[in-house]
Parts: C-alpha cells; structure tokens; sequence
C-alpha cells in the first residue's frame, strides 16, 4: 500500500479528525486499524486514478470504485521524467536543437485482489460513516461535504447465499481432542477464551490483564463496535486457574495478555495463525476455523438453556437474527433426537 507521505495532507488531516473521533466514542484499536486502512486505500484511488480530492467525490466516482473493489486491479503512480528544465539547460537545448519531451513512467501503487461481496459491503459502510461525518461536522460552516456520495440504495451491495461460507461447527468430541493435544497454558487460555467465553479473534487479540476481576469471576473488556461487555464467562474456575497460572510463569511489558516481545498486542494475523496451528495439530475435521469455537460456544449454550436473548448478549450481538446463524442446526437436531 502506497505510504501517507505521498497521499494529499488534506485528506490525511480529515482522515485523522474522523478516527480521532471514532476513539472519542471508545471505538476498538481493531476497528479504527479497519477503518484507517479503509480510507488509505480509498485515497489512494481516488488521488491516482480519478486524480482528485474526496471533497470532489461523486456517486459516479464511488460507482466506478464500488466496481474496481469487485474486479480487482492496480493502481498506478505516474512520475514524470523531465518535469522541470532550468532556464539554461532550455536555452542550450533551443540553440543545440535537441529535443527532449517531458515523459512519464508508470510505478504499481499496491494491486487489488477482488473483493469478497461481505468485504465490499463492509468497506463501502466505512467510506459511508465517513462521508457521514464530513457532511455532520461541515454542515454549519462550507457546503464541500453537503451530500454524502455513498447512497444506500445505489451502491448497496446484495449478500446472495452462494456469496456465504457457513461456519463449520466444532462438536465437544473435537474440542475434547484439541483440548487434550495443548499442553501449553497460554495456548489452552486461548482456547478456552474462544470456546467457553466465545470471543471473537480480534477481541482475543486486544484483551487485557487488567480485564480480568478475580473476586466477581468476571471479565469486562471492549467488543466489536467498541461497546463495553462485561462477560460472566462460563467454567469461570477453570479459565481463572489457568489466567493465574499463565501470569505466574511469564512477565510482562504491557498490560495486554497476549503480547509480543516489546509488549504488543498479537496482530490478529497472528493469531489467527497460531490457533490453525493447534487444530491442525488435533487432526480433527478439515474446514475447522478459529470462528468454529464462536459457533460452538453459542449453539452449546441455547441447547442448555433454550434461551436466545441470554445467547445473544452472551455473545454481543445487536439483533438475535444474527445469534440465530451461530446456532448450529444439525447439532441441535442430533441432541434432539438423544433426548427423545
């Protein structure tokens, strides 16, 4: 991706006031990350192939953006060779005849794979918010951002069923099987975070010791979205124990549980990475992912308690059509079944 030394400064100091922002209303490090890199990536388009300012943004424009998303393709930085001449060289060149032409070589900025129809959608939502914010914050003062170019209607994106890759379930056997394969406490706090607590990936990634309330039992930390959830977490003892554990035998740069050497967060690349590494090592079912456990911890729990609204703020959801998807219909259908 192109550096931000090269993009327009007026687009970088709107891009930092809106990010800014985003931090005010306690968003996550993983979503403004998200959000940043969105806008980068737009401005960088925007700048080199429609050559000019987002305050010039049309719908045409987000059209033709919307389509290169889908399609893929690079983006290219043109440098002129010869821009400028002095004056004597230009008067050497008059009297000796020469000619020499002002050129101009193409260098690749950063290639786009297509997008994914939820990747679009979601990157689509973040130029949307932004705009949104440019119009909000500009209305009482200029009339540059008076119309926010991103129009729902327009450039929506629909989310067909062959556009959707279901989550493969991870069944307690397999859990079982992974569980009994890990024998490092930092990796089995990992997993028990995933499996029992439900976590997602990011939110793993910037937990935080100071979370974690041993007299309550309780873990309080920042979800998706940026929401405060306080998680009474199931089998609280055994994931305690091994909190306990996991910090008496290492020392710490940060604050953050999962940390790097200088006492980073984990990038999420990583992580991801690890955790395929231990279920790989477990040999269980090819198409199990880090996410299977966020299915399993949900369809687990309304088998117990036949309750979708507790799933649902188990898992921070904000419409429990969206819990529905987690719970996994065959196992529920199979414990069914048992019961009768």
């Amino acid at each position: 991706m192109t550096q931000h030394q090269e993009l327009n400064l007026e687009n970088l100091e709107l891009m930092d006031a809106y990010l800014h922002n985003l931090s005010r209303l306690n968003k996550s490090e993983h979503t403004i990350k998200n959000y940043r890199a969105d806008l980068i990536k737009f401005f960088t388009w925007i700048e080199h192939l429609e050559k000019t300012k987002i305050s010039k943004t049309n719908g045409e424009m987000i059209g033709r953006y919307k389509e290169f998303l889908a399609l893929g393709g690079p983006v290219y930085k043109e440098v002129l060779r010869n821009p400028q001449l002095s004056f004597l060289l230009w008067f050497k060149l008059i009297f000796v005849k020469a000619r020499l032409k002002k050129r101009s070589e193409k260098s690749v900025l950063f290639f786009q794979p297509p997008m994914s129809v939820s990747s679009r959608r979601r990157h689509l939502s973040s130029l949307k918010n932004f705009f949104q914010y440019l119009k909000e914050v500009n209305e009482d003062t200029s009339e540059k951002f008076s119309k926010n170019p991103v129009k729902s209607k327009i450039h929506a994106i629909q989310l067909k069923d062959i556009d959707v890759t279901p989550t493969k379930m991870l069944s307690r056997s397999e859990f079982k099987l992974i569980e009994e394969k890990t024998f490092r406490t930092k990796e089995r706090l990992m997993l028990y975070l995933l499996y029992y607590g439900g976590l997602r990936l990011s939110e793993l990634c910037y937990l935080k010791i100071s979370n974690f309330d041993h007299v309550a039992k309780i873990i309080t930390f920042t979800r998706k979205g940026g929401s405060i959830h306080t998680l009474v977490i199931q089998k609280e003892d055994l994931i305690f124990k091994n909190f306990d554990f996991y910090l008496s035998q290492n020392q710490f740069k940060s604050d953050f549980l999962f940390q790097n050497k200088v006492g980073k967060a984990y990038s999420l690349k990583t992580f991801y990475n690890q955790i395929m590494k231990i279920i790989l090592r477990a040999e269980v079912t090819p198409g199990i992912s880090p996410h299977s456990f966020r299915k399993a911890c949900a369809t687990n729990i309304y088998i117990r308690t036949k309750d979708l609204l507790y799933v649902r703020d188990y898992l921070n959801h904000a419409d429990a059509k969206v819990t529905q998807t987690y719970i996994d219909k065959a196992t529920l259908s199979k414990n069914i079944k048992r019961l009768h």
